[in-house]
């Protein structure tokens, strides 16, 4: 099976997810006959379509024969790297009508690689476009910022990761590729990519790698989560200070060779999660998988402050956690609680 980023990657502005905005003005400046913008930075989070948005527009202003020089910042950060692109930028395009630059990570330029290329922003070859792509639009030198055009993309929404990742799976079906799958297996990968389409399609590629039967568990399985019942487990004892319930967890934990902080961050963002959904009542709002609704269900109101405590103090005990050899002590020092030993009346 093909890298599914890559494979569907949109190549037109009718392919891309959400972004419409900024679609319909990059789209309405590329119509304009007088074309006066030549220099653009697109920021936003990862994988929301800063360098695909790059690529389609240049692709249109050069009636689809458009071969974007794409280059990576990150590794190519220097003075000599950016007189480069200077000397490309002053020769004219062969076979297109614009030369495109596509700059991803650019927050990584030095500042003297910000001062070699002001000058070629400020008075752009006439047949070249620059785009600048970046996670980290507060590294820009102010400069810059005033010599381009900034369009801020958003993350996308679960609803319309959802959507694109069936989109996937059927037109793979389509191809033969015999894929089942659930909706809350597909809603799942969704949530996991926090609001990047790149990153579903990621997490998609690695669930189909290990099985074609696309299910929460395979899903779980495959890309490595957490064991959710556990957590529930945990949470229960905690709330009913049920302290040896909460060592035999503890030491189940510890015995099956997890990395015992790494669970232990992973309890905490459940528990975080679970305060979220006592706020908003949604599952889907949360990181937790919707089969998991019967049991996230009782939790309101009474369960906030629980779980607002014990949160603290995870942060407090995770910490100890990464300078001690003593685990299991830790983390039951933190957890149980100092039984009352005064006689009922």
């Amino acid at each position: 099976m093909a890298n599914l980023a890559n494979k569907y990657r949109p190549k037109d502005w009718g392919d891309v997810t959400e972004q419409k905005l900024v679609v319909d003005m990059l789209k309405n400046m590329c119509d304009d006959p007088n074309f006066n913008n030549r220099n653009f930075l697109l920021t936003g989070p990862a994988g929301c379509g800063k360098t695909t948005l790059a690529r389609i527009m240049g692709n249109y202003v050069n009636d689809g024969k458009c071969e974007p020089i794409e280059i990576d910042a990150a590794s190519n950060n220097g003075v000599d790297s950016v007189r480069e692109i200077i000397d490309q930028a002053r020769a004219y395009p062969v076979g297109q009508k614009w030369k495109v630059f596509i700059i991803d990570e650019c927050h990584a330029y030095t500042s003297n690689s910000w001062q070699a290329l002001l000058k070629t922003l400020e008075s752009s070859p006439a047949k070249s476009l620059f785009f600048l792509a970046t996670t980290n639009p507060e590294k820009i030198p102010g400069t810059i910022l005033s010599r381009v055009q900034q369009f801020q993309l958003s993350k996308i929404s679960l609803a319309g990761i959802n959507t694109r990742l069936k989109y996937v799976l059927d037109s793979e079906n389509n191809e033969g590729a015999g894929i089942t799958y659930t909706d809350d297996a597909v809603n799942y990968v969704a949530k996991m990519a926090n609001g990047g389409m790149r990153d579903a399609l990621t997490l998609l590629d690695k669930s189909l790698s290990f099985s074609k039967e696309l299910t929460i568990e395979n899903v779980s399985q495959a890309l490595n989560l957490p064991e959710y019942s556990d957590f529930f487990e945990l949470l229960g004892a905690y709330a009913s200070k049920d302290n040896a319930k909460i060592a035999a967890i503890v030491d189940k934990v510890y015995n099956s060779g997890v990395n015992f902080v790494k669970w232990f961050e992973n309890f905490h963002s459940f528990v975080i999660n679970i305060v979220k959904y006592i706020y908003l009542k949604d599952i889907n709002k949360t990181m937790i998988p919707s089969t998991y609704q019967d049991k996230i269900s009782p939790y309101g109101t009474p369960h906030l402050r629980v779980c607002l405590i014990l949160a603290n103090k995870l942060l407090t005990m995770i910490h100890e956690l990464k300078s001690t050899q003593y685990l299991q002590e830790i983390a039951l020092t933190n957890l149980c609680f100092v039984p009352d030993t005064r006689k009922k009346q």
